[in-house]
């Protein structure tokens, strides 16, 4: 079954509220603030806003594998391909995408398209 993940910054902060929506049931995700994230990644300068990006990446995949050794071996990666999206105010993602991301991290599949960089399409006169 399809999930899509959510993402709203909470006002005034740079944190986020992250849901799950499966089916028609929605539910919060826990991003766990007390992690060190130091110590699961190399970043020699980890600001606030990229650890809670690694944090929230590490919940998400965490959330859809359900493995949570495979969500570490990789989400350096999925919020390097993420960082993007989750910079936003408020974000959506699918999990095609997610699965795209783990296909290619296997080696299963050629290549992950990021569309976070195109614009919106503009508005007509």
């Amino acid at each position: 079954m399809s999930k899509s993940y959510t993402g709203e910054r909470i006002p005034g902060t740079v944190n986020y509220h992250v849901f799950v929506t499966e089916a028609k049931n929605r539910r919060e995700i826990l991003v766990d603030h007390r992690l060190n994230m130091q110590a699961l990644v190399t970043d020699l300068h980890l600001n606030h806003r990229d650890e809670l990006a690694y944090k929230i990446s590490l919940a998400i995949l965490i959330d859809f594998t359900g493995n949570i050794p495979l969500a570490e071996s990789c989400f350096r990666d999925f919020k390097n391909n993420m960082e993007r999206l989750f910079s936003e105010d408020q974000w959506l993602l699918h999990s095609n995408r997610i699965d795209a991301f783990l296909r290619h991290e296997e080696g299963t599949e050629e290549e992950v398209v990021d569309y976070s960089f195109f614009d919106p399409i503009p508005e007509r006169s």
